[in-house]
């Protein structure tokens, strides 16, 4: 018997099994290794894709490491086609991962150095910089027009007989002929045909990403040229050498021209770079110079300077004093940070950052902020204003700014919102008006955060009146010592004072100005992202919730908030990561703002609850009035948690703003959305599973739907067994593939998301090994208390509720009351919207667990299973109020899914199961 998909999925787990370390991670392929302290080079594939053109220069380089980029790897073609240089380059980057090599140079020729120079901007945006040698490189900056078939096959022979020292006078009539000229395998041919037309495609239509890199850029003499300096504002060094477009790389003189060129060149920023501001020496901070050591021992350097700063009475009474808004405390602590090259690691080192990886950054952030130090210093600061200047600011704002802010030296904050505008960035009436070759600003900000002791502000002010209401808006870096600033504070609940800023004919250079004029929403959209990772809720939450434990012990109820913040800052980290690309969208980090701004708000709600049996309010605010013998610290953090939490689902965007922006990105493509959480665990993989067994357990018809059946679980049983994956989690070494608990984990979730029982066995009767499959009792998915089999069950009723979200989307979608789609009532949609919200985020966090299983005690097990058990009965809840009657009618689908939550959300609440016998 044989399944549609089924060979596909063989396929698949046969390349998974052989290329488990990197195939599928990442696009990198090793062209020379050395045991030397030679650095990395990348070398960036040509219009072919072959990397062969690179060899005369690759053996040249014995002494360095040097890398080629595959591409055909999974990593780079999963997502189809790239539409775009740009996009192809960021999946290269992207597959680099977070513990990919440093690259010190990026060199690429011809379409090469179309990406090279791509990826290395995107590298430069995560703060690595590498120099950039680029061979030849050009575009068109024309219309060119779209190959035939015929042109395509034509195109492609004569590059690949030049690429190799031959003559290109060969025309073939068939990709036969084509395929035994040039010695290849026909299926090889096909795919580097293909690869070459897209490529070229590509290329044809590219335009350089303008960027600040310095770059040297090597010319053929007898071969056109463009001129980079209209590319990057940084410096451009020519090296015009002898021959053609395809002999520059095939002359022995042009190739020892090129090799010295890669060894002895250093951008000028590189030769410029030294220690970072304020470096104390290598047992307190990071030494900048590269060459000292490996990003390892720099990473280890930091996390010893802060443990080393943090465990001293005086910065204890540094927090406390920050925390009751000592400004000079406040100051202190931050120039101590800076001092140490500990607040923007990340950052390029001309502009005072250590020029590590942004997940360094996220780790320092949370280490200092967990003291109780006012995370939102640091978050306006360095998250927000640091970043977005980096991102989009002039070369001089940068070098003026950027290293004060890194050093602690001066604080930033922003000034988005007005009187009657609130959250409505489209209705600013700020206006910034040219002047004498300046720009004059007029307007009132209110509700900004630490504008009273910040030294600068980005600015939002409309510069033009006509078009679309979010057209004119622009964007400035105010100095707020300025003439004509005026600041003012407003009294709030609330440590952390609010101000108002009133604007008077403040003049603002063009230097200043950050962006295009006129063009600001759509870097704003960017900057949202930014401020809606939620990183600094979970960090704030995780405090509260220390100091109700100190307060009140092992209360009910704090274990499952325990969970929630567990999760949340799973999803915050990976959030993160998404504002590093160059197309990001306030969208994309919504579903993160949301959950975690409501958790942290949740935290501050249960101090809310206590409050009566935790202290007393006083008249004047200068103490939460705790009853005596709690520590002055946590204190200080239920104060907070008390006071704070009301506003955490406003700034950067409402909860109901958020709720609006997921649901029209869901009204886009709500099923696509759904696959995303699962393909988190393997995409091809659960595409299959999906593929494969949908009509499988579709054909058992069993009457009522929703009973057990024996035999769907049989059948589904008999076609995982039939397809191989009784030996997906089973190592190697005993005939197993080894690919992990995150592989079975996709299985038991696509079998949820179809509906189906969980004929995955999450293992053999009793206990033991992992991986099996067959039907088993219903309770042996459920009822085992291995870590492992609790993360399978857990992943099959995740699937289930996606599954239900899936069909009550679908059944609003379609069913019209009142003149009205369902999907476009917010008050019906909004809690099944909040359900996915937190779904996407038991997903975050389940994946994250099943990585690092080996690790996972069993109380972080039980916290995780309370949340997603609570996630679950909501988004049920939710998705049977807008299925309405149709969802409990026998033979409905949502009834189908609705019985089978209920069997599989029980096994999640180990401590009710275990008390009922």
């Amino acid at each position: 018997m044989t399944y549609d998909g089924g060979e596909r999925l063989n396929a698949y787990l046969r390349t998974r099994s052989a290329t488990a370390e990197t195939a599928d991670t990442s696009s990198l392929v090793e062209l020379s290794r050395t045991t030397t302290a030679g650095r990395v080079v990348l070398f960036a594939h040509p219009v072919g894709g072959s990397l062969l053109a690179y060899q005369p220069l690759v053996r040249r380089l014995a002494d360095h490491r040097c890398l080629g980029l595959d591409a055909t790897g999974r990593a780079v073609t999963d997502a189809g086609p790239a539409g775009s240089i740009q996009e192809l380059a960021r999946r290269h980057v992207e597959s680099f991962g977070q513990h990919g090599p440093r690259i010190d140079v990026v060199c690429g020729w011809s379409f090469g150095g179309a990406l090279a120079w791509e990826i290395a901007c995107l590298l430069a945006e995560r703060g690595e910089r590498p120099e950039v040698v680029l061979l030849d490189s050009t575009w068109a900056g024309r219309a060119v027009p779209v190959w035939t078939p015929a042109e395509a096959l034509h195109g492609f022979v004569q590059d690949a007989l030049q690429l190799g020292g031959q003559e290109a006078g060969f025309t073939a009539g068939t990709a036969e002929e084509a395929a035994a000229r040039l010695d290849m395998d026909p299926e090889v041919f096909a795919e580097r045909l293909a690869l070459f037309t897209r490529n070229r495609r590509l290329v044809c239509e590219w335009h350089p990403t303008p960027g600040d890199l310095d770059l040297v850029s090597v010319r053929a003499a007898e071969s056109l040229t463009s001129d980079w300096r209209t590319a990057t504002t940084g410096a451009v060094h020519l090296h015009d050498l002898p021959g053609d477009h395809y002999g520059l790389l095939g002359d022995s003189g042009n190739v020892a021209t090129i090799e010295r060129i890669l060894r002895e060149y250093r951008t000028t920023a590189a030769a410029a770079a030294g220690p970072a501001p304020g470096a104390v020496g290598p047992d307190e901070a990071v030494v900048a110079d590269g060459a000292e050591g490996t990003d390892e021992a720099d990473e280890a350097a930091l996390h010893t300077a802060l443990a080393k700063l943090v465990d001293t009475p005086h910065w204890r009474d540094l927090v406390i004093r920050a925390r009751r808004m000592d400004p000079d405390a406040i100051a202190e602590a931050y120039r101590e940070l800076g001092r140490r090259g500990l607040l923007a690691p990340d950052w390029p080192r001309e502009f005072g950052g250590g020029g590590l990886p942004t997940r360094l950054a996220i780790e320092l952030f949370e280490g200092f902020c967990s003291t109780g130090l006012p995370d939102l210093v640091h978050a306006l600061t360095v998250q927000i204003v640091g970043n977005f200047v980096l991102k989009s600011g002039s070369e001089r704002l940068k070098r003026e700014l950027l290293p004060r802010l890194a050093g602690g030296e001066e604080f930033a904050t922003v000034l988005y919102s007005e009187p009657r505008a609130g959250s409505d960035l489209a209705a600013l009436r700020t206006r910034a008006e040219r002047r004498d070759g300046r720009y004059v600003l007029n307007g009132v900000k209110v509700f900004s955060i630490y504008s009273d002791i910040s030294g600068s502000a980005l600015v939002a002010a409309r510069t033009g009146r006509d078009g679309h209401k979010y057209d004119g808006i622009t964007l400035f870096l105010v100095d707020l010592a300025a003439a004509g600033v005026t600041v003012e504070l407003v009294e709030t609940v609330q440590r952390e004072r609010m101000c108002r800023v009133r604007l008077q004919d403040v003049e603002v250079e063009d230097w200043r100005r950050v962006g295009e004029e006129g063009r600001g929403w759509a870097l704003l959209d960017g900057a949202l992202a930014i401020e809606r990772t939620g990183i600094d809720h979970v960090v704030r939450a995780a405090r509260w919730l220390r100091a109700l434990r100190a307060t009140v012990g092992r209360a009910p109820g704090l274990e499952r908030l325990e969970g929630q913040v567990e999760c949340a800052t799973t999803l915050a980290r990976a959030a993160t990561e998404v504002f590093l690309r160059a197309d990001v969208r306030a969208t994309d980090t919504a579903v993160a703002k949301l959950y975690t701004s409501e958790t942290c708000q949740q935290v501050g709600h249960e101090v809310l609850r206590r409050w009566s049996t935790l202290g007393r309010s006083t008249p004047d605010r200068t103490a939460p009035g705790l009853t005596t013998g709690v520590d002055d610290l946590v204190q200080e953090e239920l104060f907070s948690g008390l006071t704070e939490s009301p506003g955490l689902t406003l700034s950067a965007g409402t909860s109901e703003m958020m709720l609006s922006t997921i649901a029209a990105d869901l009204k886009e493509e709500y099923e696509r959305r759904c696959l995303a959480i699962l393909h988190r665990f393997g995409g091809e993989l659960v595409d299959t599973v999906l593929e494969v067994l949908g009509p499988v357990g579709a054909a058992v018809r069993v009457e009522p739907l929703f009973a057990h059946s024996p035999a769907r679980r049989t059948a589904l049983a008999d076609t995982l067994a039939d397809l191989g994956l009784d030996g997906v989690e089973r190592p190697e070494e005993e005939g197993g593939l080894g690919l992990g608990l995150t592989v079975g984990c996709a299985i038991a979730l696509g079998l949820g998301y179809l509906g189906y029982e969980n004929a995955y066995r999450s293992c053999r009767l009793g206990h033991g090994a992992a991986g099996g499959v067959g039907p088993a009792d219903e309770d042996s998915h459920g009822g085992c208390a291995a870590p492992e089999c609790r993360l399978r069950h857990a992943a099959h009723a995740l699937g289930l509720g996606l599954g239900l979200f899936r069909t009550a989307w679908e059944h609003a979608s379609a069913r019209e009351q009142f003149d009205r789609k369902l999907v476009d009532l917010d008050a019906l949609m909004f809690p099944l919207i909040r359900g996915y919200a937190e779904l996407n985020a038991v997903g975050t966090r389940l994946h994250e667990l099943a990585e690092h299983v080996a690790e996972v005690d069993g109380d972080v097990l039980g916290r995780f299973e309370l949340v997603a058990q609570d996630a679950l009965v909501r988004v049920v809840r939710a998705a049977m109020q807008v299925l309405g009657a149709q969802g409990i009618t026998e033979w409905s689908v949502g009834s189908r899914f609705y019985m089978k939550c209920a069997e599989s959300i029980g096994f999640l609440d180990r401590e009710g199961a275990a008390a009922a016998g």
